[in-house]
């Protein structure tokens, strides 16, 4: 029986040791396009970071394409929303992707991103996800991106906070189940939002001002229990003022992709 006990013992004992050890070895990298911090090219410091470390971006221009097939966090010390101290991530090759993600658990958060319009009929995109799982877009500007945020074969990941304007797509999901878009804007976009083979997605609290909002070829959820989107060609009343439209929004009749609580623009209305 003591025999027992002191293998179960060590076998705890190895276990909490393995999980400080995971622990500490997350590293933080820092980044400084002027040469002030460990790397002054954010590719570099992924190519040097380990799972679970985070890479801190100083504000600047960082005029590259990166791939990230790692589990780390890549994260802007400033918000796209400052206007001062922003992070300009910029495509060096207009038919790349600026971000390509292949790797689960990663976070980008509060870039600025463009790549310029490619040529030769290809799309870039400026945050790309193919086959990547549980990763947060979070707080983030693209503007003037083919595509601003794509994602292909990739689940429960969040897209949260983030402008997308002035592209042929703001975002688009393929073959991406279980993913949350939520607090968005997208403006100024041919197609706001295009789901192609794509179920089981939450969208609500997202503004779409677009030629054409959202296209939905799949079954998804366009609303929470409270509140769904804002939607520039909604033309419904809100007759008791609560700031939700008295009839639902309409986005695919075919598949039944129905947002039933559509929030009201009272600054248009």
């Amino acid at each position: 029986m003591n025999g027992k006990l002191i293998l179960n013992a060590l076998a705890v004992f190895l276990l909490i040791l393995g999980i400080v050890t995971t622990t500490a070895s997350a590293a933080v990298i820092t980044v400084d396009s002027n040469g002030g911090e460990s790397y002054t090219s954010i590719q570099e410091a992924v190519n040097n970071a380990q799972n679970g470390d985070t890479i801190l971006v100083s504000p600047g221009v960082y005029k590259e394409n990166i791939k990230v097939d790692k589990e780390i966090s890549i994260i802007s010390k400033s918000g796209s929303e400052d206007q001062i101290n922003r992070t300009y991530v910029l495509g060096a090759v207009s038919n790349d992707d600026v971000f390509s993600v292949n790797a689960s658990n990663v976070t980008i958060s509060g870039f600025y991103i463009s790549g310029g319009p490619s040529s030769g009929g290809l799309s870039e995109v400026g945050i790309y996800l193919y086959g990547a799982d549980n990763c947060s877009l979070v707080n983030n500007t693209l503007a003037v991106n083919d595509v601003g945020i794509a994602l292909n074969n990739s689940q429960r990941n969040y897209i949260n906070n983030n402008l997308v304007g002035l592209g042929s797509s703001g975002i688009i999901l393929v073959d991406s189940e279980y993913n949350n878009m939520i607090n968005n804007l997208l403006c100024g976009n041919g197609i706001g939002l295009y789901l192609s083979k794509s179920s089981n997605n939450t969208i609500y609290q997202n503004v779409f001002l677009n030629f054409l909002d959202a296209l939905d070829e799949g079954t998804n959820i366009w609303n929470s229990s409270s509140a769904g989107n804002v939607w520039s060609k909604y033309t419904g009343q809100d007759a008791n003022g609560d700031g939700i439209g008295d009839t639902p929004f309409v986005i695919n009749e075919t598949t039944g992709s129905t947002d039933y609580m559509p929030v009201v623009n009272k600054a248009s209305s």
